[in-house]
């Protein structure tokens, strides 16, 4: 699954539009953790740029838990960011700053790939 979605992320990172609404996002970092295979996402977004590759699971950075499913279904605009936080299926090791910045960018990127 971590291979799905860094293809998702990697085809997001060339696409204009993406890129464009992430102009606006002050730029961040966050290690997604998939919680059910033991894997990890170096992420970074903002400033009109996003990355992403294969890190180590303890690799730096503010750290995100979940399963493959709900990264998954995060990215593909099926599961509402902050629902998925507030009901405990995201386990955010960061702060309040970092969690709103994760929110808007996966605002940003669904919003980008529905226009």
């Amino acid at each position: 699954m971590p291979e799905l979605v860094l293809r998702i992320l990697t085809a997001a990172s060339v696409t204009e539009t993406v890129r464009d609404a992430l102009k606006d996002v002050k730029a961040g970092r966050a290690l997604l953790r998939f919680t059910d295979i033991g894997r990890a996402i170096e992420f970074q977004a903002g400033e009109g740029k996003l990355h992403a590759e294969s890190a180590d699971l303890k690799g730096p950075g503010p750290k995100v838990d979940a399963t493959s499913a709900t990264w998954l279904g995060l990215l593909s605009g099926t599961l509402k960011p902050w629902l998925a936080f507030t009901r405990g299926m995201v386990v955010c090791r960061a702060g309040l700053t970092e969690l709103r910045w994760m929110q808007l960018v996966a605002e940003r990127l669904q919003k980008a790939y529905a226009e």
